[in-house]
């Protein structure tokens, strides 16, 4: 990410099948924010091949032509895709119910796969989010808004609030940014560790999240880090006692997964989970040793 204060602010790409509402509620947000947005969800780019909207997509994050960005629904399909636009910044869904989007967006075709477990509202669940496709999204998004029930304008407030707390959010500490601003403080009243210490040690776990975010990791595999650093974190204040160490030597309580016994003991005895922790753990002192 640029160090300079324009790159600081990541660019938010708007998932979401058609008839969500990216294009009307992007264009209309950036227009009253005054942020520029670039609609590749138009129907002349969604008749295009995915390698034609794809080297559309590459040239506008390439050159940074746009705040806001609508994506096509066949960019949103695909994985490498995701990946890139996690690379380059934020990717928002939204999502109101299937039936409504169905209607909106002029598609004969389906747009959604029912499941047949869930019967309410034509299979798609109550909140039309009972469907394979916006699971695959979900699971891929950073961000989630959730627009079942929504007037226009309400959706309007809702997606310009989301705009404004993602790029405010941006510019905080990357303790902030990695949403772990209360384990400061709820360390240093379960332990005897000093603000300085617990710092340190958040710090750079915010840091290694943050750093995580921008090569493109998935909220699945980030919620997995974040669980096994916070029981790292407490383990090495546990029986390490950091207490009075230089910034070095408290982080190098981290060169190894430390405390692997106790995690089974403590956390959990599944070997899938054990080996994530450790893995997790090797990352995070990779992290630490190169930067």
């Amino acid at each position: 990410m640029k160090p300079d204060f324009e790159g600081s602010i990541p660019m938010i790409f708007l998932a979401g099948p058609p008839g969500a509402g990216k294009s009307g509620l992007g264009k209309k947000a950036c227009q009253k924010l005054k942020l520029r947005f670039f609609d590749l969800s138009t129907p002349v780019i969604n008749e295009q091949s995915l390698l034609s909207q794809k080297e559309i997509l590459t040239e506008v994050i390439a050159k940074r032509s746009a705040d806001i960005i609508a994506l096509p629904w066949l960019l949103q399909q695909n994985k490498g895709i995701r990946t890139l636009v996690r690379r380059s910044g934020v990717l928002l869904l939204l999502w109101a119910h299937p039936l409504d989007m169905q209607t909106r967006s002029g598609h004969s075709e389906p747009l959604f796969t029912p499941s047949p477990r869930i019967k309410t509202r034509g299979g798609f669940g109550r909140n039309g989010t009972g469907c394979r496709e916006f699971r695959s999204l979900d699971s891929a998004a950073d961000e989630v808004l959730i627009l079942v029930g929504s007037s226009f304008d309400e959706a309007f407030d809702d997606l310009r609030n989301y705009i404004v707390s993602i790029r405010e959010e941006s510019l905080e500490s990357p303790i902030i940014r990695a949403g772990l601003g209360d384990w400061v403080d709820e360390w240093r009243q379960s332990y005897d560790i000093s603000k300085n210490t617990a710092n340190i040690i958040v710090d750079a776990m915010a840091r290694y999240l943050v750093h995580l975010r921008s090569e493109g990791k998935s909220p699945r595999t980030l919620s997995g880090v974040y669980s096994d650093l916070q029981a790292a974190g407490m383990l090495v204040i546990m029986y390490d006692y950091p207490k009075g160490k230089k910034a070095a030597e408290v982080l190098e309580l981290f060169s190894d997964p430390p405390w692997t016994i106790e995690f089974e003991r403590k956390f959990s005895d599944s070997p899938g989970a054990i080996a994530r922790y450790e893995r997790n753990l090797k990352g995070f002192a990779h992290f630490l040793k190169n930067s």
